[in-house]
Formats: C-alpha cells, sequence, structure tokens
C-alpha cells in the first residue's frame, strides 16, 4: 500500500495525450481514491493522468481495486479490436493510396486502386472490381491501366468506392488455365486481407477479358455477384454453371474481330438456362467499344447495384 501511496505522490512529467475517460480509482482495499483519466496499460501496469495537476502516474494494476482491474482489461480488450481492424489490411494496406499500384502474386503482375480510407477494417466490407484486359493490353504502363480507370474516376469512384484490380496477362496467353487460377487466388488475398464485402465481387473484361469473363464465370460460379463481358465470347455449355448470376453482356453488331454471334450465343444459352442475362448490342459499334460501355453511368449503377 505504501508503495502505491508513493506513486500517487511521486510525480512524472506529463506526455501530451488526447482526452481520455476519467474516473476513480481505487486501492484493493478500498481506503485510497484518486480522480484522475486512463492513458495505457502495458505489461501489468495502468499509465494515468490525475486531473487536479495533469500529472502522469504508471500503478501496477494489483495495488488496485477489482473494479478497476476490471475496467482495463475492458479496455485493452476493445483496442485489441481497434488494432487488429485497422492492421486487418497488414501489407496490403500500403497499396491503398488513391492511386494505381503495382504488385504482383501467384505468378503474375497486376494494378490495384483503392481510396486510403478503404484501409480499414468496415463492418460490411467494400466493392471489390476485377477487370481483365484484351489481347495485346498492358495495364502495368506509366498510364492508368486501360479502362480499369473508368471505375477509379472521380465521379464514379464518389458515388461507388471500391478496390479495383487490373491484372496483367502473361504474353500470347488467355484468361483460363494457371492464369485464371491466379486472378481467383489474387481475389482470395485480397479478400483475406482486406475489407472486401464477399457480396459484392464484380467481374469485368473486354475483348479477350470478355471471354476471361465467361470463363472465370463458368469456373467460380460462387464467387461473383454480377459480371460484365465486353466484345467476347464463352462456351454456352457453361452458362447452366453460372445462370444464377446476373450479367450484362456488351457488343458492336460491326465488330469484325470477334462476331456478335460469339455473345449472342452465350445470351441464348443463359436466357435458356432461365439466368438473369441482359443484352446490349450498339448498331453502330465496331470491335473497339469498351470504353463506351465503361463510360456508361448506367452500366455502373447496374453493377454496383448487384449483390450476391
Amino acid at each position: 500500500m505504501k508503495a502505491l501511496l508513493f506513486l500517487l505522490a511521486a510525480s512524472l512529467l506529463a506526455t501530451p495525450l488526447p482526452a481520455a475517460e476519467s474516473r476513480s480509482w481505487k486501492t484493493s482495499d478500498g481506503s485510497k481514491t484518486i480522480e484522475a483519466e486512463f492513458v495505457s496499460a502495458k505489461d501489468g501496469k495502468v499509465t494515468i493522468r490525475r486531473n487536479s495537476d495533469r500529472k502522469t502516474f504508471t500503478i501496477a494494476l494489483d495495488t488496485l481495486s477489482e473494479d478497476d482491474r476490471k475496467w482495463v482489461a475492458e479496455q485493452q480488450a476493445t483496442a485489441d479490436e481497434d488494432a487488429a481492424k485497422s492492421d486487418k489490411a497488414g501489407p496490403f494496406a500500403k497499396l491503398l493510396t488513391g492511386e494505381w499500384e503495382r504488385s504482383e502474386g501467384h505468378g503474375i503482375s497486376y494494378r490495384i486502386y483503392g481510396a486510403k480510407k478503404l484501409r480499414g477494417a468496415d463492418e460490411t466490407g467494400h466493392p471489390l472490381v476485377i477487370y481483365l484486359h484484351g489481347r495485346g493490353g498492358d495495364v502495368m504502363t506509366p498510364d492508368q491501366p486501360w479502362d480499369a480507370r473508368s471505375f477509379s474516376d472521380e465521379d464514379n469512384y464518389r458515388k461507388n468506392p471500391c478496390i479495383v484490380i487490373a491484372p496483367q496477362c502473361p504474353k500470347e496467353q488467355g484468361w483460363d488455365g494457371n492464369n485464371a487460377e491466379a486472378v481467383v487466388e489474387i481475389i482470395g488475398d485480397l479478400v483475406k486481407n482486406l475489407s472486401v464485402d464477399k457480396d459484392r465481387i464484380y467481374l469485368t473484361g473486354y475483348s479477350m477479358g470478355g471471354y476471361g469473363t465467361f470463363g472465370l464465370l463458368g469456373r467460380e460460379p460462387k464467387l461473383f455477384a454480377a459480371a460484365v463481358p465486353i466484345a467476347g465470347g464463352g462456351n454456352p455449355n457453361d452458362a447452366e454453371k453460372f445462370k444464377k448470376v446476373p450479367v450484362w453482356v456488351f457488343h458492336g453488331a460491326k465488330d469484325d474481330v470477334v462476331k456478335p454471334e460469339n455473345s449472342q450465343r452465350m445470351v441464348d444459352a443463359l436466357k435458356e438456362a432461365r439466368g438473369e442475362v441482359k443484352y446490349t448490342e450498339y448498331p453502330d459499334g465496331d470491335h473497339g467499344i469498351s470504353g463506351r460501355v465503361y463510360g456508361d453511368k448506367a452500366m455502373h449503377e447496374w453493377l454496383f447495384g448487384q449483390r450476391k
């Protein structure tokens, strides 16, 4: 008890700290009381700031009352929970800067975009958008990665804050096999390490990426909340697998690179499977319709309105 009284009498230089909760602290036998703010607790000790003179003291927890010890334990539990939330993203948090950052994983490189405010944990999480580029595309250039930048556009992003990734497909390859597996594993990493809403993971792609979109839907039908394949195609036999995923398909009627029939077959197969599918064919559109689609506010509104 003398040690506690000595500590209460001994003054330490106060350090500037944010305002904290003030309460009455009692000795274990209830004979002494001090009005002070809680500052911190560590290694069986608690640091408090006395109200009367704003001086700071560090006291062994076992010299305080049972109520005080329980109260400190509750504060530590809350602090640990908050720390876990703020640290949830781990090294991935550094990638959410409000700029398109470069990263890599599972054998492929990718660009990622997210506002700094999305770093911390969120009760429901944030939408995740996966953009698959077309053949010959290079999303790792200094510029923002092709049409994926439509999702980070200031106006769109204000309405639909999200995390966006644009994987880089190895040259002369497509979005299937090991590359598809790598994309799925990267998504898994982000879901595990960032605050992602698992019910709002969206997939989109153009040309080769449109094929990749249909391919990934067939491969992982339960992963995605909605998809937007553009100027692509796929295997109609896979439609039954992802008929529950809302899909909005786009194609240009004058596309002589990937014929519109490739999209039409997928749409017909989804309709036959009673899937939720929309189809927009631009009468004057050729193969280069991606900018038109990604610039369509209605498409963004529809996509972000979908959830599992």
